[in-house]
């Protein structure tokens, strides 16, 4: 059985490395644990088949420590890789010993046992795995699992989610007739589904809804674009109550500072208690001073520990203007409309050009970037959208639709990637921005550069600080002096049909702020090559306010799920080992399928890692991992791999069908195969989680 868990116990020295004594020793000691049991499995099915059991070993390689308690030596090996049960005729790296004659006379060896007998051996451990994931999933629900409510807190523009018309605040029951009963698991269904999936729940307002959505193959997985829903609870766990503020951002000259366990119950008077439901008000009042009401714990004794008691305070956040480069793009088609949305019903399609909007020319009159705002301003009021239609028969036709906007704010939506459309939410419609230039504003910096031109094409911008020794980290996470946004060589992974969407570099710019923007113009046949230009004033406009106030740091919307009794827990137990054991099975069909994208597998370091991030968050979240690793490790154990104790089944299924052992070249043949399977793919995770993943023993 040597190397049968190779792919998890390893995560013993990279935990070592990552601090925290308490936390290391916890992670160490489950997997350990989850081990133990398996060979456990074996060795206890072995001696009551009266096999002679030579060695128990936790770990492969050199012994480090061994005790002999009868015929059977009890070790510690010096590599944590796994751990074996050695029994006499059954040895991994010596498979002649399964077709020795001379061991087999030995009426102890494995060898010499029934089939059935060495079937039973070898799939103990993967029952034993089974049963321990069960006891962990089982403990764990009785002291009570935090999930993540499966509500819909953000939906993002241009995805499979977004056309289907899911909103913030939508609560989703099942998918594909399945129950849902937390976030993970709406991730878990679209992630291991084929084809389409069939979504029920309810709408924010209480009335029903279902719809079949057709997933995207995103970087790695399946996905149709929602998040979870966060609070307007500032979390506590925030160590520096200044990052909560975002740099440069409106919040920075609020009237009094946000702390770590502030909840916002109101924004200009009007109830919120989800964080969707302050950003449609901020949006909404992007351009006034707006005033959250804040209930503010209450703090006593020189250790500054909560009382219990609240008080309600006034906090009050200017508006900030959007800032402009001078430059004008070039309006691209519409990418995106929402089933059964304004623009739906008024006849817009995919692939129109908007040209006009009422009496002003797009990219002439009106940048491409203010539609979301004008037809915001137009609630109620019809809109006349001349839209440039391309036809098979006669080429490419003007067409003028109506459209009467909803309340929907300018900019409460943006695009989430690069490829993302620039939502029209007051319509439901997402278009593409070029990076052509359309237009020059007079008067601005873009203007005094004789060297940018209309119609030349953007292919990067980097965001630099004034200061290079000034480094910040800003929204996006940035601790570097500069950051470049490539429009010309896009990951092949994340790029959608079409050119890269201007408006994705316009979001950042706003939200990045107090940097210079250096744009990167790409050449053109008849210059002989591009060339780069510094914007270092980015003006303010006057009429056009960020739907941002840059607060950051809220939790997660969460309950607790706890059973009332051990009967319940073992119940809901029960339920998730058979609902892991056939995600794990999914998973595996969506990788040869192509629904998964291999990039998505974790390594030793990665599995370390989010057992250590667990770790952090409780007992019973590192329960539910190594529940989750005990069946991950009884289903790949028990796949028809050389080595692998699915292997070995098959050569006994073989045995038994045949009635005679398999040859020992064919024996021998297989298990160089196996190993050099296993090794292979542990060589390739170990590559995911360093140069992929970019996990490590460092910083």
């Amino acid at each position: 059985m040597e190397l049968i868990a190779l792919d998890f116990d390893v995560l013993t020295l990279a935990a070592i490395s990552l601090g925290g004594i308490g936390k290391t020793l916890s992670v160490v000691l489950g997997l350990g644990m989850v081990i133990f049991f398996h060979e456990l499995g074996h060795f206890a099915v072995a001696k009551w088949c009266d096999v002679h059991v030579e060695r128990f070993s936790i770990g492969i390689g050199p012994i480090i420590w061994s005790r002999q308690k009868g015929e059977t030596e009890y070790a510690l090996s010096a590599l944590p890789f796994g751990g074996y049960v050695k029994m006499l005729g059954q040895d991994d790296m010596d498979p002649n010993q399964m077709t020795s004659d001379e061991i087999a006379e030995n009426e102890r060896s494995y060898s010499a046992k029934k089939v059935w007998q060495r079937m039973a051996i070898i799939s103990a451990g993967v029952i034993m795995n089974v049963i321990t994931g069960f006891m962990f999933f089982a403990i764990a629900y009785r002291f009570g699992v935090v999930e993540l409510v499966p509500m819909v807190g953000n939906v993002h523009a241009g995805s499979p989610a977004w056309e289907a018309g899911i909103r913030d605040g939508d609560m989703i029951r099942s998918i594909n007739g399945d129950s849902i009963q937390n976030f993970t698991d709406i991730n878990q269904a679209v992630v291991l589904s084929s084809g389409s999936v069939s979504i029920d729940g309810d709408h924010a307002d209480g009335s029903p809804f279902s719809t079949v959505i057709m997933p995207k193959l995103g970087k790695t997985v399946r996905m149709i674009g929602v998040a979870p829903t966060l609070t307007t609870h500032l979390s506590t766990q925030i160590a520096d109550p200044e990052s909560i503020t975002i740099h440069g951002l409106a919040a920075e000259n609020a009237s009094r500072p946000f702390l770590p366990g502030d909840r916002v119950v109101a924004v200009n008077g009007e109830s919120v208690r989800y964080l969707h439901e302050m950003a449609y008000l901020t949006s909404k009042y992007a351009s006034d001073e707006v005033t959250y009401t804040v209930q503010r714990p209450v703090t006593s004794g020189d250790d500054a520990a909560p009382s219990g008691d609240f008080e309600t305070i006034e906090i009050l956040v200017p508006p900030k203007p959007m800032k402009s480069l001078g430059i004008w793009m070039a309006i691209g088609p519409v990418t995106s409309i929402v089933k059964g949305s304004i623009a739906d019903e008024a006849g817009l399609r995919l692939d129109d050009l908007i040209t006009k909007v009422d009496d002003l020319t797009v990219s002439k009159d009106i940048d491409p970037l203010r539609l979301p705002n004008y037809f915001a301003k137009h609630v109620g009021i019809p809109v006349a959208v001349t839209v440039t239609r391309q036809t098979e028969d006669k080429g490419d036709v003007e067409t003028i639709l109506t459209m009467i906007p909803s309340d929907a704010s300018g900019w409460s939506e943006r695009p989430m990637t690069i490829t993302a459309p620039l939502p029209i939410s007051a319509v439901g419609a997402g278009i593409h921005v070029q990076p052509r230039i359309a237009h020059i504003v007079q008067g601005s910096e873009a203007a005094m550069d004789s060297k940018l031109k209309v119609d030349q094409k953007i292919s990067s911008i980097e965001l630099q600080h004034a200061d290079p020794q000034n480094i910040v980290k800003d929204i996006l996470g940035d601790e570097v002096a500069a950051k470049k946004i490539d429009l010309a060589n896009l990951d092949v992974d994340e790029q959608a049909p079409g050119e890269p969407n201007w408006a994705y570099v316009f979001s950042i710019v706003q939200q990045v702020p107090n940097r210079h923007v250096r744009v990167h113009v790409a050449s053109a046949a008849d210059d002989g090559g591009g060339f780069a230009t510094v914007l270092k004033e980015s003006r303010p406009e006057q009429d056009w306010f960020m739907p941002l106030r840059g607060i950051d740091g809220f939790d997660r919307e969460t309950r607790v799920r706890e059973a009332e009794s051990w009967g319940e827990a073992a119940s809901l137990g029960l339920r998730h080992t058979k609902n892991s054991g056939i995600n794990i099975y999914m998973t595996l069909r969506s990788l040869v399928q192509g629904n998964l994208s291999v990039k998505a597998l974790s390594g030793p370091l990665g599995i370390v890692s989010i057992g250590y991030m667990v770790a952090d968050h409780g007992t019973t979240k590192l329960l539910m991992f190594l529940g989750f690793l005990s069946i991950n490790l009884a289903v790949l154990n028990f796949l028809p791999i050389p080595i692998l104790d699915g292997g070995h089944m098959v050569f006994l299924i073989w045995e038994a069908v045949a009635r005679r052992k398999p040859s020992p070249q064919i024996i021998n043949l297989a298990h160089g195969v196996g190993l050099v399977f296993i090794i292979s793919l542990f060589v390739f995770v170990m590559y995911l989680d360093i140069f992929v993943n970019r996990l490590g023993f460092g910083g």
